[in-house]
């Protein structure tokens, strides 16, 4: 039987997938594909020139080098700005800051900085934070110390200044960055900043810095430098006497100007209180400007010489006419004028001496507004000097216009307008210098970045007298000194032009005069003659007295005493015989002037003399002058005498034994060394306290011996 075979079929189930879900993932494969593609192209070829400096900022660290600063110099050459090397700051790297409050209390220990002030700066947001800048090595080593791989320390310099608080409202100071923001630093900044130079480092797995010599470098430029026409043994002279006055007479502060006026170059100019631009921070910002440019005061009767040169300018007056004074109390229009004393008659050139206010006041009628005015801006009042600082402003004066009917006498008498020191030293210029007014000169030479120098040079801003206008308004100005207020300011030896300022302080709140307030002021040069030194000094506020004969007067001979010894003795630009001509009009005819024979040889002194048909008669034994018994400036008839004192010439033996100078006064140090042969190099001012080389030492003549003084009102203070 056969048997049947039975073929069973199992049913598989179907694996054909749908041809739209196909071309779903089709498209999805595609739609990625591209992406990846898009994205690759982006990073590879767009931004691969970020992702390579991302890159390269894991290994790579570009480092700034800081140029060095350019120096300040005063007009001897000395430092007056320098830049310390070995300090440091330190800094903070966020973005790897791992635990911040550990952090913080190790570095507020280190850097002896408050706790929370150390947080604050660590919150802040970005990758870095500076937490101080410019600690010394010390602090640097302690730091390092730490091992932290967020910290960062960064070699920097830092800007000294030597000579503390002298100068320092005109050299400035810089902020953390070395940035000028005041006085010289700041209106040289562009010349004395440089320009910053870099370099790239590459940091190993620690962090390290290598320097790879393969890498780019740009090197820094250094600054260039400003030589200013300060002399720093001068301000340090001018700011010692202003300081001493400002607490003897219990006063809000002062201001003082000293320059050259035939060349308008300044050698001091300063005010009180005062600064040390090496911690600018601890004291009030007011102290950091200069006053003698920033502040305006009412001038007083040191503004008189003004009018009086105007008059004398356009003949309106003659100096030895009569006026009458009022016996003291005359009406003007409304108000009543005053003297401090009663005059009844008295010359021009009286008035002047004696400061009538009467006197100026009838004298100044004489002349129109319209040319008051103009003499007042001639002399410079109202406009600024041109000064190169930070800050001045151009006083204050009204214009013809707005005056009333007793403006004109105000001004007269220096008030109703208001002036600065400055404004007023090169207004007195004009009278020392023939005439001329000139632009105030503070900088010598700027040197730039690529050594390129430029010199500076005296510029003129107009004729505003006539030269015998110039010298009769100084004989009246000696006569103010020698026979009116201004006896506090005479110098043994030497004949001092200058006037006596007294003014009421303005009340600006209640729009009129303190009763108990004043400015004291005197202006004045010397040699009368001749005038080779200029200053003006101005006394805010003094309490127990107030006149300026007794208050500022003494503080101009002072310094004036100082600067004598200190500085030497300019040419004259006119021989004797020359000026004694140009004088003989307002001396009387036939008298001339006697020059000044100091330090000169004997042989050209007595022929100085005997040109001018004076007789030398001589004192003592040796071959130079050290010192005359008739000052120069004084007015002799020819043929009359004049006695000089000699002493022995030290080159004759060529060897100089060394005095002892401790304990004397500066001038007396100077002038003893002066007589042996022997130049001084001074530091400081007042009562020499140390000398290099020793009493005794034997030198050869022209050598050089050191002095080291300070102010003796210091001392017993």
């Amino acid at each position: 039987m056969k048997q049947r075979q039975v073929r069973i079929t199992r049913q598989v189930p179907s694996t054909l997938i749908p041809r739209s879900r196909m071309m779903l993932v089709f498209l999805c494969m595609v739609g990625l594909s591209s992406i990846i593609a898009i994205k690759l192209f982006d990073v590879q070829l767009i931004q691969h020139g970020e992702f390579e400096e991302r890159a390269r900022r894991q290994y790579l660290n570009r480092h700034v080098i800081e140029p060095n600063r350019g120096m300040i110099f005063d007009r001897q050459g000395k430092r007056l700005a320098a830049n310390l090397p070995n300090y440091w700051s330190i800094g903070v790297r966020l973005a790897v800051l791992e635990d911040k409050n550990a952090l913080a209390r190790q570095l507020a220990d280190v850097l002896s900085m408050p706790l929370n002030a150390v947080k604050e700066k660590l919150n802040h947001r970005g990758n870095f934070v500076w937490i101080k800048r410019k600690v010394d090595r010390q602090v640097a080593r302690q730091i390092r110390a730490l091992t932290r791989r967020e910290i960062e320390i960064r070699r920097e310099t830092l800007r000294y200044y030597p000579y503390s608080k002298v100068g320092g409202q005109v050299i400035g100071f810089v902020d953390v960055d070395n940035k000028g923001l005041s006085g010289t630093e700041g209106l040289y900044d562009q010349i004395l900043s440089g320009q910053a130079g870099y370099e790239v480092l590459q940091k190993d797995a620690r962090r390290r810095e290598i320097l790879d010599q393969g890498f780019p470098r740009r090197n820094p430029v250094d600054g260039g430098s400003v030589v200013l026409s300060i002399d720093i043994n001068v301000q340090a002279a001018a700011e010692e006497e202003l300081e001493k006055a400002v607490w003897l007479h219990d006063a809000a502060g002062g201001m003082i100007v000293v320059t050259r006026p035939s060349t308008g170059e300044i050698l001091a100019i300063a005010s009180y209180p005062r600064y040390d631009p090496n911690d600018p921070g601890k004291y009030e910002p007011g102290n950091r400007k200069n006053r003698a440019i920033t502040d305006v005061f009412e001038p007083g009767s040191t503004f008189k010489v003004v009018p009086f040169a105007g008059l004398f300018e356009t003949d309106y007056a003659d100096i030895d006419e009569a006026v009458y004074c009022e016996n003291g109390h005359w009406e003007i229009a409304d108000r009543i004028i005053r003297d401090a004393h009663p005059f009844k008659m008295l010359t021009a050139r009286q008035v002047l001496a004696r400061s009538s206010n009467i006197g100026t006041a009838k004298l100044a009628g004489r002349m129109s507004r319209k040319e008051f005015y103009t003499v007042i801006r001639d002399f410079g009042f109202g406009k600024e000097t041109g000064i190169e600082m930070l800050g001045e402003v151009r006083g204050l004066l009204a214009k013809p216009s707005k005056w009333s009917g007793v403006t004109q006498s105000n001004m007269a008498m220096g008030h109703g307008l208001a002036v600065t020191a400055l404004q007023l030293a090169m207004a007195y210029g004009v009278i020392a210098n023939d005439g001329l007014l000139l632009e105030p000169m503070l900088i010598l030479s700027t040197t730039d970045q690529e050594g390129n120098t430029e010199i500076m040079e005296p510029r003129l801003v107009r004729r505003v007298l006539r030269p015998t206008t110039a010298r009769a308004m100084r004989i009246l100005l000696t006569d103010a000194v020698e026979l009116g207020t201004g006896k506090s300011a005479e110098i043994d030896g030497l004949r001092v032009a200058g006037k006596t300022g007294t003014a009421q302080k303005v009340d600006l709140e209640n729009k009129c005069y303190f009763q108990d307030r004043f400015v004291s002021s005197f202006a004045g040069f010397l040699p009368a003659d001749r005038p080779e030194l200029l200053a003006v000094v101005i006394v805010d506020d003094p309490r127990n007295d107030y006149a300026g004969g007794v208050v500022a007067a003494p503080i101009f001979r002072g310094v004036m005493e100082k600067l004598l010894v200190m500085l030497p003795r300019q040419e004259p630009i006119l021989s004797g015989d020359e000026y004694a001509m140009e004088d003989e009009e307002l001396l009387g005819s036939g008298r001339v002037v006697v020059p000044s024979l100091v330090s000169m040889t004997l042989d050209d002194a007595s022929d100085r003399l005997e040109r001018l048909g004076l007789r030398p008669v001589l004192l003592g034994e040796g071959e130079i002058v050290f010192a005359q018994g008739t000052p120069p400036g004084a007015a002799l008839s020819p043929g009359m005498e004049v006695e000089i004192m000699l002493t022995e010439c030290s080159t004759k033996t060529g060897v100089v034994e060394v005095p002892d100078l401790v304990g004397l006064d500066l001038r007396e140090a100077v002038a003893m060394l002066s007589r042996l042969g022997l130049r001084a190099r001074i530091d400081g001012t007042g009562v020499v306290i140390t000398q290099t080389p020793s009493a005794g030492t034997l030198l050869t003549a022209g050598s050089e011996c050191g002095i080291l003084a300070r102010p003796a009102w210091e001392e017993s203070s």
